[in-house]
């Protein structure tokens, strides 16, 4: 490659990341900072609500059936129960209760029970408390779809600066070390601005990149999108598309009264591994034909997480799975979420996540500042446009791909097309108005 058109790529490239860099930056430091706050919210949230998950351990627990009446009893209008056992002995068993109106919506609500002095500790919305919050900035900006919206284009956009920003740095010249692999600590404002955005971002482009891909999995359009190609390609279970139910009895011949939490957790301790102690169970409204639901481990995919349901009024085992058997989709989906918040590998991945977070803030704010620092006064100092014509093809069809890889990345480069074809329609030049 000759070094005109190496000179070519490399101002198109740069084109890129900085217009990506410069318009996504406020929305990065903003779902960067909810993000790193957000990785320990397992640790920290004991400490913001001690008299809600705090408990003193002794010999005398409570059976899951009586968390379940507690829980009913604390909120007789709802209709829906889950139970889940914490993996701290001194923290309160957790239950999460949700009610069904008529038009279809549904409010849920945590739920916190002391199993040793069986007694409910309190419970309240899932849209309060403090992480509640900081998830709905994390996730919509607090703008609702709009901002879902916003926040995914913020992603997509945000690996394509990252993957334009590790092009710029690839080392061209093989004897430079200091601004290259390791940070100068000497020099100019410009210098050191430049090494600080470009090589520590370097060390942790991979982490990076893994959150930014995974967050999509949790987006409007591409995570749709993707569980429509697991829907069609046979990526999801078939409990999920098909869920066995419970056969209801003859009530001329035998009530219809759910077997006990105590006799759920032994049919599916025979089908399933319960060794670890915790899990989550979902309960069924009693009278229906749904099954109760027992899973493990599904929030750490690594630990085998297994799947089981049990017949609500006889407590025959209806389907019974592991990890291992999952499908190919499935597996990946359950590890988008351990991934994205850093718990894959346990606490020394979530603070690899956190640094990685603040290293996302640290890349907008030396960016913006790079780009103030040299922007000529009352212009946006943008990098010139490279001739039409002389960048490889193969740019254009990595432009082609991302665009279909990332679909809201084609949409704006789509509007962004229109718009710069409509101010060209409308805009006369000065003699055509008439105006000297």
């Amino acid at each position: 490659m000759g070094k005109s058109t190496a000179s070519k790529i490399y101002l198109a490239v740069w084109r890129w990341h900085f217009w990506a860099g410069l318009v996504t930056a406020p929305f990065l430091i903003a779902l960067s900072l909810t993000g790193a706050i957000y990785v320990f919210k397992q640790e920290l949230e004991p400490l913001l609500y001690p008299d809600l998950y705090h408990v003193n351990p002794n010999s005398d627990v409570a059976t899951f059936d009586e968390a379940r009446d507690a829980a009913r009893a604390a909120l007789p209008d709802f209709d829906h129960f889950f139970l889940s056992l914490p993996v701290k002995r001194d923290h309160s068993w957790f239950l999460a209760a949700q009610k069904r109106d008529p038009s279809g919506g549904r409010e849920f609500r945590w739920i916190f029970y002391d199993p040793y002095a069986k007694q409910v500790l309190g419970h309240r919305s899932n849209d309060e408390g403090f992480f509640e919050i900081v998830l709905n900035i994390h996730r919509t900006l607090l703008a609702g779809s709009w901002g879902r919206t916003l926040t995914e284009v913020a992603t997509c956009w945000a690996i394509i600066s990252i993957l334009a920003g590790l092009y710029l740095w690839w080392p061209r010249k093989k004897e430079k070390v200091w601004g290259v692999w390791i940070p100068r600590f000497r020099g100019s404002a410009r210098v050191l601005l430049r090494d600080w955005h470009s090589v520590p971002a370097m060390y942790l482009s991979i982490f990076v990149l893994f959150i930014l891909l995974s967050g999509l999995f949790f987006t409007q359009y591409w995570g749709k999108a993707f569980q429509a190609v697991n829907l069609f390609s046979g990526g999801i279970p078939s409990y999920y598309l098909d869920p066995p139910k419970s056969k209801l009895p003859d009530p001329n011949v035998a009530p219809q009264e759910s077997i006990s939490l105590e006799q759920v957790h032994a049919a599916a301790a025979s089908a399933i591994d319960l060794s670890h102690g915790y899990f989550s169970l979902e309960i069924p409204p009693p009278g229906t034909e749904e099954p109760f639901k027992l899973t493990t481990n599904f929030a750490m995919p690594l630990r085998k997480p297994s799947i089981v349901f049990i017949d609500q009024y006889n407590g025959d085992v209806l389907y019974a799975d592991t990890f291992a058997n999952f499908p190919l989709g499935a597996k990946i989906s359950l590890l988008a979420y351990p991934i994205h918040v850093g718990s894959i590998f346990g606490t020394a991945t979530k603070i690899l996540a956190v640094i990685s977070c603040l290293l996302i803030i640290v890349m907008s704010i030396t960016g913006v500042w790079m780009w103030w620092r040299r922007r000529p006064p009352g212009k946006i100092g943008s990098p010139k446009k490279p001739p039409k014509k002389t960048v490889p093809h193969w740019i254009a069809w990595l432009t082609v791909f991302l665009a279909i890889f990332l679909p809201t990345v084609g949409i704006t480069l789509i509007l962004i097309g229109v718009t710069s074809w409509l101010t060209g329609k409308f805009k006369k030049p000065v003699a055509e108005t008439g105006l000297s």
